[in-house]
């Protein structure tokens, strides 16, 4: 436990303390990433949402990731999407050597825009429409670089922290990057007004009118668009890191890429109705749960106290103590701890897919948490998992590549709400001969 002018900040070391606090308690969303939200969107979303908010916006939103939903709607927009997408990058004019030289973040992150603008507004994405929004979502995303505004946001915020109202902080952001804010909900805004001409009606969108209809029409179109730009930010930014860290992963290992590159190629055509994704294509399920393990895409879980606990921890061979954690403090869990732990995982720092190919153990299960758990656990999980596997099984369909050796110095960034980007994976690749 720390306690400093940002208050006191409790590090959460064992998995069972974590869900000790998580599940038998109700901690509230981290009040300074409230404040950064609650300034650039002009709503509480669910996502910083807690309470009566959180569970309304929870039952419009939730249902319409539904495991059912992502089979029977969404995986053939997926396998369409991708395929064409993958598709017109490789007739592209190759270099010299016959390569093409693929930035594999923004290309992934162009993809799941697409898609997810089917579940949005009831229409895919185009391909210009689609890079335009992945660029802009990158710059208002990006985190207030060190300087004059970020030295006042932290001294406004240790201020308002002391004195227990951390989540009216206004926060000063840079002009491009309220720019980009600006044009990504008019962006939302004239795409929703668009999707209200059809019929029917998106069933997120439908679902979000009920949620927000007592509201007066400008600030329920302001509800909306908000609650728009962080599926935005939550469902494109977590995607494509993690198929970028997996084809990564998959180039740099030879016996990895021939696997997976023979698993894509199958003749069968996906279909999610008949048995799912996963188990249609089990070693590309592995890869991707080895990526989210080997690379924790939310890397800290944060949380504040509600009331005052007093939770048992200490080392495993002595008895359990007792330790006082005051109302407000800050409730800190890195993914990576349990993702990571030689007593659980043999090897941790090998990316080794085989692992999850079989059961886990009870610890295993306990200690693995890429979505979160308990009632605030990722709605998209579903989504994200077929979105995942389908993407990299169209990308292998089209493209053959040579070992490289990609994943062991990856740049990443952190954006706004803590996410991590792999930044400059550059990624030569051929043509597939059989595409």
């Amino acid at each position: 436990m720390e306690e400093g002018r940002g208050g006191c900040q409790f590090n959460i070391h064992s998995v069972e303390t974590l869900r000790s606090l998580f599940l038998k308690h109700k901690p509230l969303r981290y009040k300074p990433l409230v404040a950064l939200l609650g300034t650039t969107l002009r709503h509480r979303v669910m996502i910083v949402a807690d309470g009566d908010d959180w569970q309304k916006t929870q039952r419009a939103i939730n249902p319409e990731f539904a495991t059912s939903l992502v089979a029977g709607q969404y995986a053939p927009v997926i396998v369409q999407t991708a395929d064409q997408a993958f598709a017109a990058l490789a007739r592209q004019p190759p270099t010299e050597t016959g390569e093409l030289a693929i930035d594999v973040e923004p290309l992934m992150r162009a993809v799941t825009c697409s898609v997810l603008g089917h579940i949005l507004f009831g229409e895919t994405l185009g391909t210009d429409e689609a890079a335009r929004t992945e660029k802009t979502l990158g710059a208002a995303t990006q985190v207030v670089p060190p300087g004059l505004l970020a030295r006042l946001n932290r001294g406004v915020g240790a201020t308002l922290q002391a004195v227990g109202l951390a989540q009216y902080q206004p926060y000063l952001l840079p002009r491009v990057q309220r720019r980009a804010v600006r044009e990504l909900l008019a962006w939302i805004k004239t795409r929703i007004a668009q999707a209200e001409q059809l019929q029917p009606l998106p069933p997120l969108l439908a679902s979000l009118q009920r949620r927000y209809a007592h509201r007066r029409p400008a600030r329920q179109r302001q509800a909306i668009a908000a609650e728009y730009a962080m599926l935005f930010i939550a469902g494109i930014e977590t995607t494509a890191s993690a198929l970028t860290f997996a084809i990564a992963e998959i180039a740099t290992h030879p016996a990895v890429r021939e696997q997976a590159i023979h698993e894509a190629r199958q003749s069968s055509t996906p279909d999610a109705n008949t048995q799912p994704v996963a188990t249609q294509f089990p070693y590309l399920h592995c890869v991707l749960r080895e990526t989210l393990r080997r690379h924790t895409i939310v890397p800290t879980l944060l949380r504040e106290t509600e009331t005052d606990y007093r939770p048992t921890a200490g080392p495993q061979s002595g008895p359990p103590v007792a330790v006082p954690v005051r109302k407000g403090a800050t409730l800190r869990y890195l993914p990576l701890q349990g993702h990571m732990r030689r007593t659980v995982w043999e090897s941790p720092l090998r990316f080794d897919p085989t692992r999850f190919s079989r059961p886990l153990t009870p610890e295993q299960s306990r200690h693995y948490v890429p979505f979160g758990f308990g009632p605030q656990r990722c709605p998209g999980h579903a989504m994200a998992t077929t979105e995942s596997i389908l993407i990299l099984r169209a990308f292998f369909r089209h493209f053959d590549l040579d070992t490289q050796p990609l994943a062991a110095n990856i740049r990443e960034k952190r954006n706004v709400v803590f996410t991590n980007r792999p930044i400059g994976v550059l990624l030569r690749v051929r043509p597939a001969q059989s595409a």
